[in-house]
């Protein structure tokens, strides 16, 4: 690892990730991998021997989580974009424990510049395998099910990810064990409805499943192992935009998921890659849209090769949908924007994850995106923040670890030229990132992903 001398961060404005007002001056004193201080920059003194970053003029924040990514194969894996965006803990919604397990290994031992990994291992299925992800899956019996728990904490995961066939009453057998390991889980819904997941006991309902519960009759799809690409990322699509939001349904399901406590996770970015096809506004693409983004030069080749291929795919497939099936598309956008806004002021807790690297979303990067559409969704950018910072702090049960600038937390932290609470925007204005109390710079890092 590099060296992390005695750092003061002094004359910044603070966010500090609690959802507080900022406060400004302030001096932040890092020893090590650690806060050690923070106070009016007036009154706080710099301890001898600390290098000193002017922060005078600019904002610091927590640094970022993601809360839903897949560290992929070796070759898609680049820790690097990760921190150049700001991004220094990301959460691994499904991969196999071998290979998360030597990811996790390489940055901490120092071999490369990256994020802090923590990881669920595989995705869990009771049910036949859907192809496309069987690589990151493991399908369980359900007779098994606290053994199979058991052995993904035995082995260090810091959650569990249940997946599309897991029913309600083998979440619940699931949740109970979990829980009693002291570990939160996750689904990505679909043969478990809705809210049935909360009263299972799941801690965050990934993407916008869970509103599946209201698909009118005959939308529903009972073996989601066995649908066709087309089907599997088109479901929602289908019906979502007949939906009404303000409908006594819905607010029935934002009741029963906050009542359990159950935290949203929505991948906003993730459902933007449909209008954004079409050419819609749908936020600044600029670093997830070959021909505007400014990193692209800047990508491993391959990298580079497979995020102009991915887009190109979608726009050709958009050239050819009705100007009725654009409207539909729009109606299901909006409502989708409009559901999460629901949920978050009905009271729920909103997550900030994008799915990297699915559908030509960019690690790290695009999370500036997701955090942009919560703002259009309803969030303010100071909340917003907080779905990045100490939410996922607190759902992990790490909040004493990261998520917030105090006394005790880990060095994690984003120096921003620019506010992001007059403009959620301006958190892509990264002057530097201290992750774990290194100090990094984004072009730096990129430069040097870029000669490996």
């Amino acid at each position: 690892m590099p060296e992390n001398p005695k750092l003061a961060v002094v004359g910044a404005t603070l966010i500090d990730g609690t959802g507080r007002p900022p406060l400004t001056p302030v001096t932040v004193i890092i020893e090590a991998d650690r806060v050690a201080g923070v106070g009016p920059a007036a009154t706080t003194p710099v301890p001898a021997g600390s290098t000193v970053i002017d922060g005078r003029g600019r904002f610091l924040t927590p640094g970022l989580v993601d809360m839903h990514v897949h560290v992929h194969t070796p070759e898609k894996w680049h820790p690097e974009l990760f921190l150049a965006a700001g991004v220094t803990t990301v959460l691994d919604l499904g991969g196999q424990l071998d290979d998360v397990v030597a990811y996790r290994a390489a940055v901490e031992s120092g071999a490369r510049p990256g994020p802090r990994i923590l990881f669920t291992g595989p995705m869990l299925e009771e049910g036949e395998l859907y192809p496309g992800f069987a690589g990151f899956c493991r399908r369980f019996a359900a007779a098994r099910t606290e053994a199979e728990i058991d052995a993904l904490a035995d082995a260090g995961v810091d959650g569990i990810k249940l997946y599309v066939t897991v029913r309600a009453d083998t979440a619940r057998r699931a949740c109970a064990r979990a829980h009693a390991r002291g570990l939160p889980v996750f689904m990505h819904q679909h043969a478990t409805r809705g809210a049935e997941a909360a009263l299972a006991g799941v801690d965050s309902v990934e993407h916008v499943n869970v509103f599946g519960q209201l698909a009118p009759a005959g939308f529903w799809l009972a073996e989601p192992a066995k649908l066709n690409p087309f089907e599997y990322g088109g479901w929602l699509w289908r019906w979502l935009g007949d939906l009404d939001p303000r409908s006594d349904a819905v607010h029935r399901l934002y009741d029963g998921l906050v009542a359990a406590g159950t935290a949203l996770d929505p991948t906003l970015v993730l459902y933007a890659a449909r209008p954004a096809a079409i050419g819609d506004d749908v936020g600044d693409t600029s670093m997830d849209d070959p021909e505007r983004t400014k990193l692209l030069p800047r990508l491993p080749a391959a990298i580079g090769k497979e995020l102009v291929g991915r887009w190109a795919e979608r726009r050709a497939a958009a050239r050819g949908a009705s100007e009725a099936a654009k409207h539909r598309m729009r109606r299901a956008w909006d409502n989708i924007l409009a559901l999460v806004g629901g949920f978050h002021r009905a009271g729920g807790m909103v997550l900030a994850g994008t799915d990297c690297p699915n559908v030509a979303i960019v690690s790290g990067f695009s999370l500036h995106r997701e955090l942009e559409l919560l703002v259009r969704a309803g969030l303010s950018p100071s909340e917003a923040i907080v779905a990045a910072t100490r939410r996922p702090a607190e759902r992990l049960g790490k909040r004493q670890v990261f998520g917030t600038i105090a006394p005790g937390r880990a060095a994690d932290l984003l120096l921003l030229d620019a506010d992001p609470c007059a403009d959620i925007r301006n958190v892509r204005r990264i002057d530097r990132v201290i992750a774990r109390g290194v100090v990094y710079e984004p072009d730096a890092l990129l430069a040097g992903l870029r000669a490996s």
